[in-house]
């Protein structure tokens, strides 16, 4: 999975969304989302493998968020 950050704050300046690559969704930054639980594991460094999460780095990063034009 990889993810890229969203700046979809009125300013547009804080991200607090991240975008799903794989499908396009939009995970909003709440602990009780567990798109976003699975987004925090991937920061951490794992992947998930079937039904597992394993541990594979030591970290991953999402991608940058677009710069508003």
């Amino acid at each position: 999975m990889k993810y890229q950050l969203l700046k979809n704050t009125p300013d547009g300046t804080s991200p607090n969304t991240v975008r799903r690559l794989s499908d396009g969704a939009a995970i909003p930054f709440d602990s009780s989302n567990r798109d976003y639980q699975e987004y925090l594991k991937w920061l951490d460094g794992y992947e998930l493998v079937g039904m597992e999460w394993v541990k594979t780095s030591e970290g991953n990063e999402p991608l940058p968020a677009d710069e508003p034009s």
